[in-house]
Parts: structure tokens; sequence; C-alpha cells
């Protein structure tokens, strides 16, 4: 029952995310309202981090890591990479001078300072950056929600039921080979049909790429979500942290519900850059 219990309230949680986002992400002139969502969860997300980081007795630049790393994650919201990556080193900065007005000369808690505003800040800066690509942003972001949601979905589910083979026991000794097999592919079947959707004439907001295109994207985002994912829970269980927060019901925190897009969004954003705006993308 327990079970049951915990299934129904990880799945009404995850919908109501998904349908807030989908509105924001796909509603013409909702970017302000996407980029201002992505900046909050992402401040969250830090106060989070610095929480773990706290954990193992060390001592971060809280308010300065979270100040700085929001703003990196904002700036996306302009479309510029050079200026994100111009505020991702003013962000490392400034953590790092305070570090020193301090008097807090712990290379572990400088080091962890710096790594929040990168980790999640600049990562979680791609999300709007893929938002903001001309005219196909918006569906860029469905294929990255699309990859992850279904990678987790089908690791979660499969794994339940049928995972016995260990992925890796001592970072979260949940996860199975079985489950990250079904969330591969889940993944690589969900982008194959966005690629059915943008050459049936339904959706010309997504990206006109060959099926080639949309599977290998669905592959890599699937594995770097899922890289993403025991990122976190090796820095939660080096901490003792079971979960990084309580903020989604069912799912624990924004670190817990957004590590495996933390790490994706960069990867679909620079495929996208090569494959499609060269010359426009990365100047």
């Amino acid at each position: 029952m327990m079970q049951i219990h915990k299934v129904l309230l990880r799945t009404v949680t995850g919908t109501a995310l998904l349908a807030l986002f989908l509105a924001l992400t796909l509603a013409p002139g909702w970017a302000p309202g996407f980029a201002g969502a992505v900046s909050l969860l992402v401040g969250i997300g830090l106060f989070e981090y610095y929480a773990i980081v706290r954990a193992r007795e060390i001592s971060p630049e809280t308010i300065g890591g979270i100040l700085a790393g929001t703003a990196v994650t904002f700036s996306g919201y302009f479309g510029s990479l050079e200026l994100t990556n111009f505020l991702l080193f003013g962000g490392c900065l400034l953590v790092s001078a305070l570090h020193i007005v301090r008097g807090v000369h712990s290379v572990a808690g400088l080091a962890s300072s710096v790594f929040g505003v990168f980790y999640v800040g600049w990562f979680g800066a791609h999300l709007l950056l893929l938002h903001g690509v001309p005219l196909h942003g918006p569906g860029l972001v469905l294929v990255l929600f699309a990859a992850v949601i279904l990678t987790d979905t089908g690791a979660y589910f499969v794994g339940s039921a049928i995972g016995r083979h260990k992925m890796a026991p001592k970072a979260s000794p949940n996860k199975s080979w079985e489950g990250a097999v079904a969330g591969f592919v889940f993944a690589v079947s969900a982008t194959g049909v966005l690629y059915w959707m943008a050459h049936a004439g339904r959706a010309d907001w997504l990206p006109d790429w060959p099926l080639w295109k949309y599977m290998q994207a669905g592959a890599l985002l699937s594995i770097a979500g899922q890289v993403g994912d025991l990122a976190e829970s090796c820095l939660k269980r080096d901490a003792g942290v079971k979960d990084s927060g309580m903020l989604f019901p069912g799912h624990g925190g924004v670190l817990d519900r957004c590590d495996g897009f933390l790490f994706a969004a960069p990867v679909l954003y620079y495929m996208a850059a090569a494959w499609s705006w060269p010359d426009s993308l990365l100047r």
C-alpha cells in the first residue's frame, strides 16, 4: 500500500510540474515566465546544494554562491553564450573574493562554492539558452524534457519491477542496469515520436532533423541524464543526506528532480549548435 501511495504521489507531482513547464515552454510570449521559473528553481537548487556541502562540515559561501549562480542562469534568457560565460567567470571570482574577505581559507570550502556556481548555475543556464534558440527553441526544450523524463520513468518502473543487477550500489543502491537500459530505450523511443510529429506537419516548432539525429539526441540525453542523477547521488551519499530537499512530494528537492536536466541541457545545446546553427550559436 505504501508503494502504491508513493507512486501515485510521485505521478501527481510530476504531472503537475510537467503541465506547468510545458505551458511556460510552448506558450507564445511566456519566455520571461520560463526564465523566471528556471532561475527560481536554480536558486532553490543552489540552496540545497550548499546545505549538502554544510552537512559534510564544509563552510561554503552560500549567499554569494546562490546570487552568483542564479545570475549566471538568468543570463541565458538573453541568448548570449558569451554573456553567460562572462558571468560564470564573474560569479566564480565573486565567491572566491568573499572567501578571502571572510577569512575562510579552506580548499574544500572554496572549491565547493565555485563548483556550485558552475554545476547548478552554468549548467542551468543552458535551459534558457536552448529556449531562446530562434524558431526551434521551445521544441528543443521539449526534446530535452521528453528524453530526460522518459529516462527517469523507464528506469524507475522497470528497475523497480525487474531490476537485479546494481548499477552503482555505493552511490545509489536502488538503481539497476535493467532500469538504465529501459530508460535509454524509453528516451530514444520518445525522440522518435517527436521526429514523427515534426515531419507529419503537426509541430513545426520542433527541429527539422532527420530521424538519426533525433535518435542520437535521445540516446545521448538519456546517458547524460543518468550520469547527472548518479553524480548528485554521490554528493548526497558522501554527506549522509537522503534527499536534497522536500519541495516536490514524492520526488524530494529541486536537485533530486532536476539533476538529469542539469547535465543533459548543455549536451543538447551544443549538439544543436553543431548540427543546425554553427554560425550563430557559438559566436
